[in-house]
């Protein structure tokens, strides 16, 4: 299947020159990484001495534990991103090592969709990568710009599948997905940054190359799988699923899925088959989620190889919504409205409420799919006073009409055709079609 093609403008009309310091400068997150204090950043001057062999230009940023100098190399004509990590912090125990580390994961990565790296090493003092300098900005930069619109967020999601997918095939994991480590180039190609804390697996995958088996969590917080916190010598690559299912989230919806969270389609105007590949991918158990990243990506294309037209007539009908008045009457709301699926329980929504409204309404009054209540309206209704396809109640009307009291059944007969009489099966009166007798025989209906 061919991939989307790629949006015309990715950063909602932003200039990505106003952009460049997060845009080429992959981000470390988590709380075993320490904060770059001021002091600890090297000059222009003391980096310029440290690599002679480049043209050290200007910072480009800082995270917690390198900083990012945009730098170009003579020889090459090329333009780099020099990542260096301070003197102060190579001296702390483990970051020289996870910094080189880095380097080498990176080294092992050659993808279209991966920040490439060029060389590593240490130099002056300093550990460093020099790294491909990405012109343009990050996803986190493009949506604080605008909101991403569901066909710009089919056109991001497949192309971080590819690179996923690559990467796992590597024994790599990235274990830090978000939207900062997201980059967008001017051309609109999306490339993934900053395998630094990426766990590394042997050739047998018992993680014997791990340098996290202390414990140390990895990861940023919102965008973290359940087992990533708890039991972090245990993640696999799925939870890079889980990661990539919250930027999904994060794109179509503007919000983070924390807590009681919505639907993508209570959202945005995508439908219900994007809320199930979406509420899969952030199953607190991973064996419920995509499998690989590949899968993923197969998923997402199905949806967006349908026209746009298909996906907005779908989006119509698999739309999810809720409202529920603050005021109350008989403990209940007053007034209750739903439709879609409840994305806690994958269940349709009910509405309960006074006046109650849904493919399930239960309420005093109830209208819906399935209706319960005093009075009760709906494709099967149940109720004191019941109207529907299928009704029940001590009053029923319908096409398949039960009732302690009166029953009427209407099945589009002619009236003249219909006359009442008891039932024999139950107590009260149930309407029973019966032909009236030719004219002929001299009598009218009995």
């Amino acid at each position: 299947m061919d991939s989307p093609t790629p949006s015309p403008d990715p950063f909602h009309g932003l200039n990505p020159a106003d952009l460049m310091a997060a845009a080429a400068m992959p981000t470390d997150g988590g709380a075993d990484t320490l904060p770059l204090s001021p002091r600890d950043l090297p000059s222009l001057a003391e980096i310029a001495a440290a690599f002679p062999d480049l043209e050290v230009q200007d910072l480009i940023g800082h995270g917690g534990m390198s900083a990012v100098f945009r730098a170009r190399q003579p020889k090459l004509d090329r333009v780099v991103a020099l990542k260096v990590l301070p003197k102060s912090l190579a001296a702390t125990p483990g970051f020289a090592e996870r910094f080189t580390r880095e380097g080498r994961v990176l080294a092992r990565l050659s993808h279209p969709n991966i920040v490439t790296v060029h060389d590593f090493g240490e130099s002056g003092g300093f550990c460093f990568l020099i790294m491909e300098y990405v012109d343009g900005v990050n996803l986190r930069q493009a949506m604080r710009a605008g909101r991403f619109t569901p066909e710009q967020a089919l056109n991001i999601i497949p192309a971080m599948c590819e690179a996923l997918q690559y990467a796992h095939s590597q024994g790599v994991l990235h274990r830090d997905i978000k939207p900062e480590n997201v980059l967008l180039d001017t051309k609109g190609k999306v490339k993934i940054a900053d395998f630094g804390i990426a766990k590394i697996l042997d050739e047998k995958g018992d993680g014997g190359m791990m340098l996290t088996q202390s414990g140390a969590k990895l990861g940023t917080a919102p965008y973290m799988a359940p087992e990533q916190i708890e039991k972090p010598g245990s993640v696999d690559h799925r939870a890079d699923i889980y990661s990539l299912g919250v930027v999904f989230y994060e794109m179509l919806t503007g919000e983070l899925p924390l807590g009681r969270f919505a639907a993508p389609s209570e959202k945005s105007t995508v439908n219900g088959n994007m809320d199930e590949v979406v509420f899969r991918a952030l199953a607190k158990d991973r064996a419920l989620r995509q499998q690989s990243a590949g899968e993923f990506k197969t998923q997402i294309e199905g949806i967006a190889s349908m026209p746009p037209q298909v996906r907005r007539s779908l989006a119509w009908q698999f739309s999810s919504f809720e409202y529920k008045s603050k005021r109350t009457l008989l403990g209940r709301p007053l007034l209750h409205v739903t439709s879609g699926i409840d994305p806690t329980t994958g269940q349709k929504r009910t509405a309960c409420g006074f006046f109650a409204f849904g493919d399930r309404a239960i309420g005093v009054v109830a209208f819906g799919g399935y209706a319960r209540g005093l009075f009760a309206c709906g494709g099967m209704a149940v109720g004191v006073v019941a109207f529907g396809g299928m009704s029940i109640g001590l009053i029923s009307f319908g096409g398949l009409a039960l009732s302690a009291a009166l029953a009427v059944m209407c099945m589009g007969l002619n009236p003249t055709t219909i006359s009442w009489r008891p039932h024999p099966c139950w107590h009260g009166w149930c309407g029973s079609p019966i032909r009236a007798p030719s004219s002929s025989a001299g009598s009218g209906s009995r």
